[in-house]
């Protein structure tokens, strides 16, 4: 406490000094986001964690504050759609998937990349007039080692390779209104010798495994690993990571599509909305959003790719990260992307609702 009274007061005799009133000398220590709110549209649970770690003090340093509007992309692309692009947050998560209609709708603002320098770091074709790439997500199949071994069930590669009687109720796959949801049926789909607008060779495999559940959030996998109920998942790489972490024995496979594709992409974007009235406390978002440091946390704590170069190649020396993705780039070309621009999502989620929905 003295040594904050005795640096308030050096502050104040250097003030007078040089001429500074109280009032010039508050409007000099204020920070660069003084009084700004931002509202962020993102996940909730552990995705947000990361933000409030390392993004939030950052802000609050500068005067500012960050309130998240928690939810998936799609529920807070329904909000913005529902208030006619006077959106209830200023900076929102995007998926792939959903990149046509946000260009359509015009309801995001014209970046200005002068603001975000982190975008030196990422490759030009993560980046767009509107949109900047914010990571990349490899879809797997998890499964528990120990589990596998017991039955004498070998290591799959390959979705048909859930198959098995053994596996019956005991696997997860995401429902396709969740994050992943879409990613994952489009790789089971391709997997299956379907297409984008062919989509029951997908649904057909699907009901072939026996599903348990099909899970909203994906933290409901680390939770099912962990008491049993499941041995084996479909999903996100981090979350196969966040349960191995947890203390389960599981591991991450990228599963063969066809000749030349192994494993599945998806790919996330940011963007600022148009009715922003904090447009360059937007900006600051998003450039740490993409610092080495931000992109690096991501990668270790929640298993998402980064697509800044340099934080590529300091996860690969974290074990586990390295086990459970891809980092090389070549091999990451070979991931299979889903064509969205031949998907019609509406007759996606009707054929889902009424072959796996049930």
């Amino acid at each position: 406490m003295k040594k904050n009274k005795a640096m308030t007061f050096g502050i104040l005799v250097a003030a007078a000094t040089i001429g500074l009133t109280t009032a010039n000398l508050n409007t000099a220590m204020a920070g660069q986001f003084d009084g700004v709110t931002l509202r962020v549209a993102t996940w909730g649970g552990s995705w947000k964690e990361n933000m409030e770690e390392l993004i939030v003090p950052k802000f609050e340093a500068e005067g500012g504050k960050i309130e998240f509007v928690t939810g998936s992309p799609q529920a807070n692309f329904a909000k913005l759609v529902a208030a006619r692009g006077n959106a209830p947050f200023d900076v929102m998560e995007i998926l792939d998937a959903q990149v046509a209609d946000m260009m359509e709708l015009g309801y995001l603002r014209e970046l200005d990349f002068g603001l975000i320098p982190n975008t030196s770091n990422i490759a030009d074709f993560q980046k767009s007039e509107n949109m900047v790439g914010s990571w990349d997500s490899q879809e797997v199949i998890c499964y528990h080692v120990d589990k596998f071994e017991e039955l004498g069930i070998p290591r799959p590669t390959t979705y048909k390779d859930l198959v098995r009687p053994e596996l019956a109720g005991k696997i997860s796959f995401p429902d396709i209104n969740s994050g992943g949801g879409l990613a994952n049926f489009g790789g089971v789909v391709h997997a299956a010798g379907g297409d984008e607008t062919n989509v029951q060779p997908g649904l057909d495999l699907i009901n072939d495994m026996q599903i348990l559940k099909f899970w909203s959030r994906g933290g409901e996998t680390l939770a099912q690993f962990q008491s049993g109920d499941i041995i084996a998942s479909v999903g996100n790489a981090g979350w196969c990571l966040r349960t191995k972490k947890a203390g389960v024995n599981v591991t991450s496979v990228h599963p063969v599509i066809k000749e030349g594709v192994v494993g599945v992409a998806k790919v996330g974007w940011l963007g600022v909305m148009k009715s922003s009235e904090v447009p360059e406390a937007a900006h600051w978002f998003i450039n740490e959003y993409l610092s080495e440091e931000f992109q690096v946390l991501f990668a270790t704590k929640s298993g998402l790719v980064p697509i800044n170069k340099k934080a590529i190649e300091t996860i690969k020396e974290d074990p586990i990260a390295a086990e459970m993705l891809v980092l090389d780039a070549e091999e990451i070309a070979k991931e299979q992307r889903i064509d969205y621009s031949k998907v019609t999502i509406s007759d996606w989620t009707d054929q889902w609702n009424r072959s796996v929905a049930q």
